[in-house]
């Protein structure tokens, strides 16, 4: 005798999982993300407690003297996309109860505690914010929870992974940046290039040998690949040339390439006028991805920048990431229905 899913009684949480970054100038609270950020990166490559107090204070301490910014924007705009990832389901998904959080890797609330409080749900969807999963994302998570949850509470899990190579999110980008609410760049194409920009990554360690953990490189590198082929091959877009750059932090051996700079020389000498600047690696604007323009600018004062923002909240990724919810839940639904179809 089989068991009928009464979806209505079922409380589905949804953990947005991104990285994380101090909202203020305040030295206390970059100190504490830093450390967080280099304790995590710890548990896949080795840094000594001493050394990640020291780069914590250091760091903390230039961005309090050089209070460049007053912090940034990226927690707020994961709650924002929270609150919208909410609203959506609530809207088209009336029969099962999804509670939504932002939660954080190195700053408050903690992705992990945040997953410890919601075991007892009849099921937990974790989205990591980035649309690359490597071992610093995703694997620890997914470390945390083998080791954290039952089989039971762990069948009732989904994380959803491989966003990079999900051809409704190429056409998210496509209708996000084609969309009939942007102003895109006149004149004749051939003036127009396009640098959609890429959280860099570690191909060769100080020794030349490949990192001993997954880095996402190759993933990267083709959901670049993707990308450029689509919004070039489409007619309308306004760049005669669309190409890829990393933002790479530089240390620990050989980055990927080509690096910002590197493609920004590239681009201006080409003889580009207008470049448009899109950082297609991340679901939402931090640290990372803003004063591009500047650094770009000091490279060629003469040409004009502009910056596209992340998708961020857009109804475009919301869309795109309620639908793999929807797809999350279904699976854990089903399963709890045979659990006890069996128990019958």
């Amino acid at each position: 005798m089989a068991v009928a899913i009464t979806m209505s009684a079922k409380r589905m949480a949804v953990v947005l999982a991104a990285h994380g970054e101090a909202e203020t100038s305040g030295f206390f609270e970059n100190y504490q993300v830093s450390l967080h950020t280099l304790q995590r990166a710890s548990e896949v490559i080795a840094v000594p407690a001493p050394l990640r107090h020291f780069i914590s204070f250091s760091s903390s301490v230039r961005k309090k003297i050089g209070r460049k910014t007053s912090g940034s924007p990226q927690n707020s705009l994961t709650r924002l996309q929270a609150r919208a990832l909410q609203a959506h389901l609530d809207a088209t998904c009336p029969d099962v109860s999804f509670e939504v959080i932002a939660a954080f890797s190195a700053s408050e609330p903690g992705v992990e505690a945040v997953l410890e409080e919601r075991r007892g749900y009849d099921g937990v969807i974790v989205a990591p914010m980035a649309p690359v999963d490597n071992a610093m994302s995703c694997g620890l998570l997914c470390k945390h929870l083998s080791k954290r949850c039952s089989p039971r509470e762990l069948a009732r899990t989904r994380v959803i992974g491989r966003l990079w190579e999900d051809e409704t999110l190429h056409r998210v980008y496509l209708d996000y940046l084609f969309g009939s609410g942007r102003a895109l760049p006149g004149g004749p194409k051939e003036r127009n290039a396009l640098m959609l920009l890429f959280h860099g990554t570690l191909v060769e360690d100080r020794n030349g040998a490949p990192p001993a953990f997954h880095t996402g490189h190759v993933e990267t590198v083709e959901f670049a690949r993707r990308l450029t082929d689509i919004i070039e091959s489409d007619p309308r877009t306004p760049w005669g040339m669309v190409t890829t750059a990393f933002l790479n932090h530089d240390v620990g051996g050989k980055w990927s390439a080509p690096s910002f700079d590197e493609a920004a020389r590239m681009v201006i000498g080409k003889g580009f006028r207008h470049v448009s600047l899109f950082a297609a690696g991340y679901f939402s604007d931090g640290n990372e991805t803003l004063h591009r323009e500047s650094a770009l600018l000091a490279i060629a004062p003469s040409v004009r920048v502009e910056t596209i923002p992340c998708l961020n909240d857009s109804p475009h990724l919301i869309a795109c990431l309620a639908g793999r919810v929807v797809v999350a839940s279904r699976q854990i639904l089903a399963f709890s229905g045979d659990l006890q179809s069996r128990a019958v």
